[in-house]
């Protein structure tokens, strides 16, 4: 690792983003509308933490909705499916909405199954229910 090199460690990883060796990419982007998370990669008990500490530092400053863009993620497990739920109910209590963003197939099985499906907001890429 070069002297300048980013600390690969998710607990000293800025809020916004990891270190180019992390399994979880996280892009914050703040729009008129609210704020656009992309995530990318892997979303689990290794990962969210630290989309939590960063969801935890956006919604201080939240004025509108949240969307969570899972299109490029590669893997999500409990864990993850718990974060998402968790934001779900503390945006709701204030007047807030989650838009999960894209999902991929197999995360869109993963909702039915689990039931999240009638829980979350999930907007396909084309904008049509499946």
């Amino acid at each position: 690792m070069a002297q300048d090199d980013p600390p690969s460690d998710s607990a000293t990883a800025p809020v916004g983003r990891f270190s180019e060796e992390s399994p979880l990419q996280v892009l914050v982007s703040h729009r008129a509308e609210g704020v656009h998370v992309a995530l990318s990669g892997e979303l689990d008990g290794a990962t969210a933490p630290f989309l939590v500490r960063t969801l935890v530092e956006v919604n201080k400053t939240l004025a509108g909705d949240l969307v969570l863009d899972i299109r490029q993620l590669s893997f999500i497990d409990s864990t993850g499916l718990s974060v998402f739920v968790s934001q779900q109910k503390q945006l709701s209590a204030k007047g807030r909405k989650l838009v999960i963003f894209g999902p991929t197939a197999m995360t869109r099985r993963l909702f039915q199954i689990t039931g999240l499906e009638d829980v979350l907001t999930i907007e396909p890429l084309d904008g049509s229910e499946e």
